[in-house]
């Protein structure tokens, strides 16, 4: 199953999904992939890490151009995206495949991926496996995944696009259903009809 946490640039995200991992291991799931956590300084966003969840390593990812670029990087929009963070979390995704993590997180898939670069071939390794996935993708990029790959089905888990979250919205460990999450919108909608 893929399920989405969807949501604009620092709507969340990388928060959501830290809490939702915490949750699963406390259910005792063993949680695999990649979290792209901010990398702040003097307050304004700079970049991005990469942390392998399966290891807890964790290594640069991607730094604003203008300030003080990766070496070894490719350029997207104001980022450059480090070769070797890019390495890292493939294999980092790969790893957590072939250990049957349940479930694999991948954060995020952006327009790199979309345009076959990035993590893209370990995105699409991920979800032609038997593992369970948790894709992270902006909102405005969501049609476009779901075009790329229109013969997976996705169920969005989490809509951070209009308002916050919790995960603890979510079912308990002991329910074991898959966690499908109304967006706010969804929720409106469904309470109009009734």
């Amino acid at each position: 199953m893929t399920l989405l946490v969807i949501g604009e640039p620092r709507s969340g995200k990388t928060g959501w999904c830290r809490d939702y991992v915490d949750r699963r291991r406390k259910c005792g799931s063993s949680v695999g992939g990649i979290l792209s956590p901010a990398v702040e300084k003097q307050g304004q966003r700079v970049g991005s890490g990469a942390i392998d969840l399966l290891t807890g390593q964790q290594v640069p990812f991607a730094r604003l151009s203008r300030c003080r670029p990766l070496k070894k990087g490719e350029v997207a929009g104001d980022y450059t995206i480090s070769r070797d963070g890019i390495s890292f979390a493939c294999g980092a995704i790969k790893q957590a495949i072939e250990s049957r993590c349940d479930p694999v997180v991948i954060d995020e898939v952006g327009p790199p991926e979309l345009r076959g670069r990035g993590l893209m071939a370990a995105a699409e390794l991920a979800l032609a496996s038997a593992v369970n996935v948790r894709v992270v993708v902006r909102s405005s990029l969501k049609e476009a995944l779901q075009r790329r790959f229109a013969g997976y089905e996705f169920t969005v888990i989490a809509d951070l696009t209009e308002s916050p979250s919790d995960v603890s919205e979510l079912p308990d460990c002991e329910s074991h259903e898959p966690a499908a999450h109304e967006s706010p919108t969804e929720r409106r909608q469904a309470q109009k009809e009734k």
